[in-house]
C-alpha cells in the first residue's frame, strides 16, 4: 500500500484533455508549474530509455569476455561485471554527491535497500537472458514491464487502473511485440530468465512511484547502489574470483553504464517519478526497446524489417492516449496532493 501521509499513486482517476487545458489556465499558475514539471519528468525518463537501450550491445559484448574469463559460466561473468559496474558507480556517486548519504535516515535506507533488491535482482536475470537471446526480444520482453505496472497497482493499492490507461499500455505492449519479437514466439530458458527478470523491473517501477515523494532523489539513488553494492560484494565471491585484470573493452563499458545505466538512470528515475504515475514512467522507460533494436542493427545483432515502423508508431500510440485522453489528468492531480504532503513528510521528504 501507499505510505500513510501520501495519497496512493496512479492511473484511478478519470477526465478529459479539454479539462486539462482549462485547469491549466488557472491564474495562480500552480497547476501550470505541475504540468511543466510532469513534461520535464517524462523527457528525462525517456532519456534513460535511450541509455538503457543503447547499453545492450555493450553489455553483451562485456559479458561475454567476462563469461570466457569465468570458464564459461554465464552466472559468473555476469556477476563480474556488475559488481565492477556497481562498484564504479557507487564509489562516484558517493564522492559526487555527499549529501545523498549524510544523515539519510533508517527509513531512508529501508525504503532504498528494497528498490535495490528490485533493481539488482531484474538486472542480473536480464543480463543472464541476453546472453541466449538478441537486443531485440530481450528489449521486447523488458518492456513487458509497460503492461505489468497497472495490474501490479491494482493488486497492490487497491484501485483500479483507469482504462485509457490500461489500452494504452496493451497497445504499447503490442507495439513492442511488433518491434522486437523474432521468430516462432517460442519462449527459450533465455526468454523466461528476461521475463522474470522483468517482473522485479516491475515492481522497481511501481515500488519508487510510492516511495520517491518520501525521499531526497539523490538520497533514493544512492542507497539502492549502495545496498546493491554491498550484495554484489558478498555473493560474488562465491561464484567468481573478482579481478581487476580485464581487456579495455570490459572496463570501458564498465565504467560507461555505471555512469548512464546506473547513476543517471537512479537519479533520474528517482526524481522524475514524483512528478508523474508508475504507468506513465513504465510507458514511457518502454522505449528502451526501441533503442535496443537500433542499437542491435547497427552492431548487426538485428535486422531492419516493417517491424521498426509498425512497432514505433504503436509504441507512440500508447504513449499519446495515456497522455492525451481521459485518465491523464490524474498526473496533474496527483502532482499537487503529492507536493502538499511532501512538505509534511519530515525529514526524509523531498524538499
Amino acid at each position: 500500500m501507499a505510505p500513510a501521509s501520501l495519497p496512493p499513486r496512479g492511473p484511478g482517476a478519470t477526465g478529459g484533455g479539454s479539462d486539462r487545458m482549462a485547469t491549466m489556465a488557472t491564474p495562480d499558475g500552480s497547476t501550470h508549474t505541475s504540468r511543466r514539471k510532469a513534461l520535464v519528468a517524462d523527457v528525462l525518463l525517456f532519456s534513460v530509455a535511450v541509455f538503457w537501450g543503447s547499453n545492450f550491445v555493450f553489455i553483451k559484448d562485456a559479458v561475454e569476455r567476462t563469461t570466457e574469463l569465468a570458464a564459461g559460466s554465464i552466472v559468473a561473468g555476469t556477476l563480474l561485471y556488475l559488481v565492477l559496474r556497481y562498484v564504479v558507480a557507487t564509489g562516484v556517486f558517493a564522492v559526487a554527491q555527499p549529501r545523498s548519504w549524510l544523515g539519510s535516515s533508517r527509513g531512508d535506507w529501508a525504503r532504498g535497500g528494497l528498490l535495490g533488491a528490485f533493481y539488482l535482482t531484474a538486472l542480473i536475470l536480464q543480463t543472464v537472458g541476453l546472453q541466449r537471446t538478441s537486443p531485440g526480444v530481450s528489449g521486447f520482453i523488458t518492456g513487458m514491464s509497460v503492461a505489468m505496472v497497472p495490474f501490479l497497482y491494482w493488486f497492490v493499492a487497491r484501485r483500479s487502473p483507469g482504462h485509457w490507461q490500461i489500452i494504452g499500455a496493451v497497445i504499447a505492449t503490442v507495439g513492442l511485440g511488433a518491434l522486437s519479437l523474432q521468430g516462432d514466439f517460442s519462449i527459450r530458458w533465455g526468454d523466461a530468465i528476461t521475463l522474470l527478470g522483468t517482473l522485479f523491473y516491475a515492481l522497481h517501477i511501481m515500488t519508487t512511484g510510492f516511495f520517491a515523494p518520501k525521499v531526497r532523489p539523490t538520497t533514493l539513488a544512492f542507497t539502492q547502489m549502495a545496498v546493491s553494492t554491498l550484495a554484489l560484494v558478498v555473493v560474488t565471491p562465491f561464484v567468481v574470483q573478482i579481478t581487476f585484470d580485464l581487456p579495455w573493452q570490459v572496463w570501458a563499458v564498465v565504467v560507461w553504464t555505471a555512469l548512464s545505466g546506473t547513476i543517471y538512470a537512479f537519479f533520474i528515475q528517482s526524481w522524475a517519478q514524483r512528478y508523474t504515475t508508475s504507468t506513465h514512467a513504465a510507458i514511457l522507460l518502454g522505449f528502451e526497446s526501441v533503442f535496443a533494436a537500433i542499437a542491435g542493427i547497427i552492431a548487426g545483432m538485428d535486422s531492419v524489417t516493417w517491424r521498426l515502423l509498425v512497432g514505433g508508431s504503436m509504441m507512440l500510440a500508447g504513449v499519446f492516449i495515456v497522455e492525451l485522453l481521459p485518465g491523464s489528468k490524474a498526473i496533474v492531480e496527483e502532482i499537487e496532493a503529492e507536493e502538499g504532503s511532501a512538505g509534511t513528510a519530515g525529514p526524509s521528504g523531498a524538499p
